[in-house]
C-alpha cells in the first residue's frame, strides 16, 4: 500500500518541499526582524541614534 502510494504521489514531495523552505525561510526572516527591532530598541532607550547600517538593515528585512 505504501509503495503504491508512493508510485503515485511522488512528485507532490516537491511542493510539499518548497512549502516547507518557504515557511522556514520565513521564520528566519521574522527572528531576524526581531532581532533588528530590539537592537534599535535598546539603542533608543539608551537616548543614541542607530547607526544606519541597522537602519539600513532593517528595511533590508521588511520585503
Amino acid at each position: 500500500m505504501l509503495v503504491t502510494l508512493f508510485d503515485h504521489y511522488w512528485w507532490m514531495i516537491f511542493p510539499l518541499g518548497f512549502c516547507v523552505l518557504s515557511l522556514v525561510r520565513s521564520l528566519l526572516r521574522d527572528e531576524e526582524n526581531r532581532r533588528t527591532l530590539s537592537l534599535i530598541r535598546s539603542y533608543t532607550d539608551q537616548g543614541k541614534e542607530p547607526p544606519a547600517e541597522l537602519l539600513a538593515l532593517l528595511r533590508r528585512c521588511t520585503y
